[in-house]
């Protein structure tokens, strides 16, 4: 018998059917059986005693996540050190630390903090390398690895899976500074330009005010200068710009230096060179130098000049006197520079001097000072004027401690001599006549003086003397 292909086709589908059926296994219970869920997401922390629950924070590991930072990297010592510290899990304990530059270490903090932690500490004396270091410890939720029993038909096996769970993590950062010492020095040489020594020369510091002095060789420092706070990173280093300026006796002003002062090494070969002076620039002295004095070899000597009064004369007009209150100043130094005479006080001394000069009536002249006078310069001073007298003029130069006062003495008129004379005559004679009341004479005469008028008494007494006198001439 002949099938057909549908026929065919239909015996082989139940066939295959039947197999199946017959050798399928039966399913084993799965103890636990694994369920797909999704991964939760972890919290910040969990406190010690509560459940454990999936939450809704980003995935942790298994380790406490601190981060340390501090303002800026380098400081002077002294400075103020602002630290923060940073953790993402709540209620984080930390210990911060400090390594200091001897090998010491200072406990700065101990707090809790669930986020960022911020706090001040003064920079220590010593200069160095500081390490700071954070200590933190949390209970927090992470995830952790399970395992879990699974059975299918007769075969079983643990299988792991991603819990959550929570547990006690620790952590720790750090994080390194520099430390400056603010003491520093600035030194140098002051010369002239004669390539000799400068002494005595006044160094000043513009920031500070401080000031020294050259030793005998010209060498200045300043030993105890400290930098401030107001200071700028270079190359790393702490670098305060300072002016330093110099005033000598005798010498030409110099312009200020401005010097670059690092931490823990200061400046060094701030130097000056200074021309030797008497008179600045602004007295009108062109031929003033020390080549001026032939007679004088110790003129170019720093020391010379220590202690001196100089007056020039300029002008038409001869020195006549030259004296010191009342004592005349019978030889002193006198030198010609250029059309001008120079007189030189050697120690000098505070008081008034005073100057004669002589030449033709409305003559005019110029007389300029200057003074060195334990250890200060006192500034020049000039006045210019025209002999008044009839062939003569007198003025008067004081050294004060606060400067030179150069001023002319005008010539007394007559009639201010008169006048006073005249008024005290008059006031005199006018006191004597009233002290007097009206009795004072000026033409010397004594005035007539008056008998007194005798008395009654007086009168009877005169005649009873008189008449025996007259009775015994009768009888004679």
């Amino acid at each position: 018998m002949r099938l057909n292909s549908w026929t065919w086709l239909t015996i082989l589908v139940l066939g295959l059917f039947i197999i199946g059926f017959a050798v399928a296994p039966c399913h084993a219970t799965i103890s636990d059986p694994p369920t797909e869920e999704a991964i939760p997401i972890i919290t910040n922390a969990t406190l010690a005693g509560e459940d454990i629950a999936p939450s809704k924070a980003a995935f942790q590991t298994s380790y406490l996540s601190l981060s340390i930072g501090t303002d800026k990297s380098v400081y002077l010592t002294g400075e103020t050190v602002n630290i923060s510290v940073s953790t993402s899990t709540a209620n984080t304990h930390i210990r911060l630390l400090a390594q200091l530059p001897d090998g010491s270490q200072e406990t700065i903090g101990s707090f809790t903090t669930s986020g960022t932690y911020t706090l001040a500490w003064t920079a220590p004396s010593t200069s160095g390398y500081i390490r700071f270091i954070c200590e933190g410890d949390a209970l927090a939720e992470i995830w952790d690895t399970c395992t879990r029993y699974v059975c299918f038909d007769e075969d079983c096996w643990w299988e792991p899976y991603p819990c959550l769970r929570s547990m006690r993590v620790t952590g720790n950062a750090s994080a390194d500074i520099r430390i400056f010492s603010r003491a520093a020095s600035i030194s140098g040489h002051v010369i002239d330009t004669n390539q000799n020594p400068v002494p005595m020369a006044n160094v000043y510091v513009a920031s500070t005010m401080q000031s020294t002095t050259t030793n005998n060789d010209g060498f200045y420092e300043f030993s105890s200068y400290q930098l401030g706070n107001n200071y700028a990173l270079v190359n790393g280093i702490p670098t305060a710009t300072e002016t330093i300026s110099v005033e000598a006796i005798a010498c030409e002003p110099q312009p200020p230096i401005t010097v670059q002062v690092q931490a823990d090494g200061g400046a060094t070969d701030v130097n000056f060179t200074m021309r030797r002076a008497f008179y600045p620039p602004d007295i009108d002295l062109p031929d003033f130098t020390f080549n001026a004095f032939p007679n004088w070899s110790e003129a170019e000597e720093y020391s010379t000049w220590q202690n001196i009064l100089g007056i020039t004369v300029d002008g038409p007009v001869e020195p006549k006197k030259f004296s010191y209150g009342t004592k005349e100043i019978l030889s002193p130094l006198l030198f010609n520079i250029g059309a001008k005479k120079l007189y030189l006080i050697t120690n000098p001394e505070f008081g008034a001097y005073f100057l004669e000069l002589q030449g033709a009536q409305n003559t005019g002249y110029t007389v300029a000072a200057a003074a060195t006078l334990n250890n200060f310069y006192l500034e020049p001073v000039a006045l210019s004027g025209n002999i008044e007298g009839k062939d003569d003029q007198r003025l008067r130069l004081t050294l004060r401690a606060d400067g030179i006062v150069l001023e002319v003495i005008k010539p007394t008129s007559l009639l201010l001599i008169i006048i006073p004379i005249v008024v005290v005559v008059l006031g005199g004679l006018a006191a004597a006549y009233f002290l007097t009341r009206g009795k004072f004479r000026i033409t010397g005469k004594k005035p007539a003086v008056r008998k007194p008028p005798k008395t009654t008494k007086e009168t009877a007494e005169t005649k009873i003397s008189k008449k025996p006198a007259a009775e015994k001439t009768k009888k004679k």
